[in-house]
């Protein structure tokens, strides 16, 4: 792989990712790191238009500039149709930047009991806490939040996370065809496994286009069909992004929560709203 030397002497990075058709080229400011954990192949640079960014063995992952578009997005759509059960215990599967938890975390103590945090590479948590810092110290500082450096698989079979959440928030890699294990027939057993009744799952499903939405198709059959997708631009990932999620929106209640920079009311219908063209082209 590049060293960061090297990046920084090219003045640019190479983005490939594996279920895209394109590759970007992004300009390099700066390379703040550029190294190998036991899981991925991590580079971490400065960009004049996108800030800090986060590439995972070649692939974007996140950006200073719009991850709270991503992250709020995630988040807060299956919170707010949670909102009326209190003390819940929030597992959140991936997402070493930090950002998913720090959204969690802003329901409350009163909303939110306990989050458990799952990621394999711990090694990647401490390069974005050290880089891209996204999340606040306090977040990682928390008492009710229990990092776990784990396989997920691993995590969730066992006995005593049988019925244990009320929520989870799954932010791992694109959901890809090619992969047996994440997204697949044991993960969402063991995720249903682990959830209480009537609890809700929201996943991203990776980038959508009119009637070509893959990630979508294996998020919702591996989730046992249902549910509600939902979509939103994201400049950095230069195109639009499809999440989905278990439970019907509330859009009966007002949302209402401090601290968001995208979400609030408006946004929330928005993102549920398919064009006519998403199916007719």
């Amino acid at each position: 792989m590049q060293t960061a030397r090297q990046i920084e002497r090219d003045g640019y990075y190479q983005e490939s990712a594996p279920l895209q058709q394109t590759s970007t080229r992004y300009p390099v400011q700066r390379c703040l790191a550029a190294t190998r954990t036991a899981a991925a192949e991590v580079v971490i640079v400065e960009n004049a238009d996108y800030g800090r960014m986060l590439f995972l063995d070649h692939e974007l992952q996140s950006a200073s500039y719009d991850e709270a578009i991503y992250h709020e997005t995630l988040v807060h759509p299956i919170m707010h149709a949670m909102y009326g059960r209190d003390d819940k215990n929030v597992l959140v599967v991936g997402g070493a930047e930090g950002a998913t938890v720090r959204e969690v975390l802003k329901w409350g103590p009163n909303k939110v009991r306990h989050v458990d945090w799952v990621d394999i590479d711990g090694e990647l948590v401490t390069l974005c806490r050290r880089h891209l810092r996204y999340a606040p110290e306090a977040v990682y500082e928390r008492g009710y939040v229990t990092y776990y450096n784990q396989d997920i698989m691993t995590f969730l079979d066992t006995a005593e996370r049988s019925a244990r959440y009320d929520v989870i928030v799954i932010d791992l890699p694109d959901p890809d065809p090619n992969e047996q294990v994440l997204y697949g027939p044991a993960f969402w057993r063991l995720i249903h496994q682990s959830l209480r009744q009537g609890g809700g799952i929201v996943s991203h499903v990776g980038p959508v286009e009119p009637r070509r939405r893959p990630g979508l198709e294996i998020v919702q059959q591996g989730a046992g069909g249902g549910g509600h997708a939902y979509h939103t631009h994201i400049p950095s990932f230069q195109g639009e992004w499809g999440f989905w999620m278990n439970r019907e929106p509330a859009f009966g209640r007002l949302f209402q929560l401090e601290g968001c920079s995208v979400m609030d009311n408006s946004y929330l219908r928005t993102v549920f709203h398919w064009d006519r063209h998403w199916l007719g082209l």
